[in-house]
């Protein structure tokens, strides 16, 4: 049972989780069932679980400890048998430190965790997102697009989707939409997102045979390694307390680490950040 909880009004949510009663408020003509209730023996799946208000963290908090809710404007407590999961796209260690999310329930929900890094470091994930959506899309439209061409692709590969995949499926709803050939070209592409990403184009390369994205991604690569060397050496090889310094998830960290060939192992034992 799937519950966006930022799409439904504060003042509903109550209501919409645990059921009502008849005449628990004005408008209630009748006993209507929670959505947990319905999820009994199910899955209940919290989307955006950071958007919930104070008061209804409380809420849920009891009942992922008691198993039992009671309807608004009722007095019996009825049992629940629901697995939670909850995702959101804010970081609620940050959320927490701000007081704006409850502790106690962060890590009654935080059982087993998934992290899922944004589009811009999965890019790899880029071009079969974008098959499979321009597949689904175009036969949802009606229109006869069969793919990108390598120019596009590279485009949408370069650019940094701060609205991760939502982002790319609306750009690529648009893109089709506006599309006058069988194939996804630059010229389809918004402005904004060409713009943003930087289109390669006819220009040559320089001096060098080093064009300015291949330039780019290696100045790119040399920053992070130095500055993970640099973070983990500081901390000692500690992973978690080099990736709170850096202010990025610990999944992220290892990610990059892996990528750069790091071992913490390596760095264990280091005085300081300027150790050699």
């Amino acid at each position: 049972m799937p519950v966006d909880c930022g799409a439904i009004p504060e003042e509903l949510l109550e209501s919409e989780f645990f059921g009502h009663e008849r005449g628990a408020f004005t408008g209630a003509n009748a006993r209507s069932l929670g959505l947990l209730e319905f999820a009994h023996e199910g899955t209940f799946f919290l989307d955006e679980v950071a958007e919930l208000s104070p008061r209804l963290q409380v809420k849920l908090l009891r009942v992922l400890q008691e198993r039992r809710i009671r309807r608004v404007g009722g007095r019996e407590e009825l049992p629940v048998d629901v697995r939670v999961v909850a995702a959101t796209s804010r970081n609620l260690g940050e959320e927490i430190r701000h007081s704006r999310f409850r502790e106690d329930l962060y890590y009654r929900i935080n059982v087993a965790r998934i992290e899922i890094p944004p589009l811009r470091e999965r890019r790899e994930d880029i071009p079969l997102l974008t098959a499979h959506f321009v597949q689904r899309y175009a036969a949802e439209m009606g229109r006869d697009v069969e793919d990108v061409d390598g120019e596009a692709l590279e485009i949408l590969s370069r650019y940094r989707w701060p609205g991760n995949v939502r982002e790319l499926q609306n750009v690529l709803k648009r893109t089709l939409a506006m599309c006058q050939t069988g194939r996804l070209s630059v010229e389809d592409l918004p402005d904004e997102v060409v713009a943003a990403a930087g289109e390669r184009g006819d220009a040559p390369a320089d001096a060098t045979g080093e064009g300015f994205f291949d330039a780019r991604e290696q100045r790119m690569a040399a920053f992070e390694r130095e500055y993970l060397t640099r973070a983990l050496r500081a901390s000692g090889g500690d992973v978690s307390q080099a990736a709170r310094e850096a202010r990025i998830p610990r999944g992220t960290f290892y990610r990059l680490m892996s990528k750069h060939g790091l071992d913490a192992a390596a760095f264990r034992g280091a005085s300081g950040p300027n150790d050699d």
